[in-house]
């Protein structure tokens, strides 16, 4: 029998002990423990866990597989805290939103003969706690693999094979791609909603503003909504990349600010237009312009018509028709 570890039943946690439970695995049995004793009973009421543990320790020391699914700064800890107590052969990953810190803890407290492989489901959820866990979460979902420096084929196969399982897709890369990638899209996007809220609440007539908030605002800030703990960790261990996003971002916002001041038309409809038919295209699972093919999609009609209107899809095809001619030139 495979002796799973959960350190952490959160959100995350809770959701990744009732998926693997759930999930063509056999013969497994999972142990949890959280330094907040509620969450783990919880998360064994819900089917996450066979056993709840009474200390980190004595999880480890019982796991084939350690599972670390706490806020990213507490991660230092736990590996201090268990890395002398593995076993040898025991495969230690975790599910923490940045990686370089990680990955150097990883190397500075396990010992030899225990395999470390740095994990990231890219699933969530604003609201956390095991009470909303959803094993569904992952499903559909990369899931990036950071294998550390030595770390077995065997631990690798295992931890993709659950991966699998849980139906995520095991995204390889490496630990300094990985927090300039996720500072993007990840972690650009709650400070965007985090500082959204406060500059509109801060006004003197948020009383009154915030009876017109209505979707759009709502859909814009829900990430505010995610575990403080968990944003200001990612931020402690990750701000080299997310101030390279954030410049990037005033810069974008700087830019909207002079074009509307100068109630340049033009330009903005061009702005807001590129965005449309960029957001379209991802939501297509497409890439503009390097990984779209005039080949590879339905014809205008079928698909770039109703995704984005026959004036862009033109616009768009038109583009990438000249940019053809250029390359075979």
């Amino acid at each position: 029998m495979n002796k799973i570890g959960i350190i952490g039943t959160g959100l995350i946690g809770t959701s990744l002990g009732i998926a693997i439970k759930r999930s063509i695995l056999k013969d497994i049995e999972i142990t949890g423990v959280d330094l907040e004793p509620s969450f783990s009973k919880q998360a064994r009421k819900m089917g996450a866990l066979d056993k709840v543990g009474r200390t980190m320790v004595e999880v480890a020391r019982g796991s084939d597989i350690l599972f670390i699914c706490t806020p990213v700064m507490v991660i230092k800890d736990v590996l201090e805290t268990v890395g002398g107590e593995l076993k040898k052969g025991c495969l230690v990953t975790d599910t923490g939103g940045t990686k370089l810190e990680v990955m150097r803890w990883a190397d500075m407290f396990l010992p030899n003969g225990v395999d470390f492989i740095g994990g990231h489901p890219m699933a969530g959820k604003e609201s956390h706690g095991p009470c909303n866990a959803e094993p569904g979460i992952f499903e559909g979902k990369a899931y990036c693999v950071i294998p550390k420096t030595g770390a077995s084929t065997q631990s690798v196969d295992a931890l993709v094979k659950i991966i699998k399982s849980l139906g995520s897709t095991p995204f390889f890369i490496d630990a300094a791609e990985h927090d300039s990638f996720v500072a993007a899209v990840s972690h650009l996007p709650f400070i965007v909603a985090a500082s959204l809220v406060n500059t509109t609440s801060n006004s003197p007539q948020w009383g009154d503003i915030s009876k017109l908030a209505s979707t759009g605002f709502r859909d814009a800030t829900r990430l505010a909504s995610g575990d403080p703990i968990m944003h200001r960790d990612v931020c402690l261990t990750n701000g080299d990349s997310i101030v390279h996003w954030l410049t990037q971002y005033v810069r974008q916002l700087e830019h909207i600010k002079e074009l509307i001041g100068s109630r340049d038309s033009n330009r903005l409809d061009e702005l807001f237009e590129t965005a449309f038919e960029k957001r379209g295209l991802w939501l297509s699972g497409l890439n503009f312009p390097e990984s779209i093919h005039r080949k590879d999609v339905p014809s205008v009609p079928n698909f770039s018509q109703i995704m984005f209107g026959e004036r862009i899809a033109n616009k768009l095809f038109k583009a990438k028709g000249n940019q053809s001619k250029k390359d075979d030139g």
